[in-house]
């Protein structure tokens, strides 16, 4: 059975973070729905590229997802975590058990700024953490607990990535395996 990602967009998201992700997910053959939560699909990045998102998360909001991934930046973390829809989604998400996949400042604002995380070890970048007491921070490059896949930043793109697919594709890891191949990333093991 096919797995399925929701990646969360914003306003300001940091585009490498999210596009390398849906890149490596879509050559995996894991379906990714790339959300606006915008009123419109066309959006803004961080660096002013202009991307499109395959569907508004208003028309995907009822949809149950094997994942959900939100990429970082200033600006589009702060749309995110002011989106009341946005934490509606998530909930449902981490009381389904599904994996929760935050990218750089996106662990910190929009997750633990929300109270989504409890007692949970996540990293984020640029030393958020300290403006929040929820979740438990970590200084690591990726950090998995429970249902959260954590990444500290653009840095560690590839290595989130895989990892978010080892999770979502483990009883077919030798697909992730050879995918990491073909990329030429060697800093990664199933």
């Amino acid at each position: 059975m096919t797995k399925k990602v929701a990646v969360l967009l914003a306003n300001g998201f940091e585009e490498g973070e999210a596009v390398v992700f849906i890149d490596l997910m879509r050559r995996m053959k894991i379906d990714v729905d790339v959300l606006s939560c915008h009123d419109t699909v066309e959006l803004d990045s961080y660096f002013k590229t202009r991307i499109t998102a395959d569907f508004t998360l208003k028309e995907k909001q009822d949809e149950l997802y094997d994942a959900v991934m939100m990429p970082g930046g200033p600006e589009g973390t702060a749309n995110l975590t002011s989106s009341e829809q946005v934490i509606r989604f998530l909930r449902r998400h981490i009381d389904a058990n599904k994996w929760i996949c935050a990218l750089c400042s996106s662990g910190a604002k929009v997750l633990a700024a929300n109270g989504l995380l409890g007692d949970t070890k996540y990293t984020t970048g640029g030393g958020l953490a300290k403006n929040f007491k929820d979740g438990v921070f970590v200084d690591q490059k990726i950090v998995v607990d429970k249902n959260f896949i954590s990444g500290k930043g653009f840095g560690v793109v590839f290595e989130f990535s895989f990892e978010v697919a080892k999770h979502l594709l483990a009883d077919t890891v030798d697909d992730v395996v050879w995918q990491a191949d073909h990329v030429y990333f060697d800093h990664w093991s199933a």
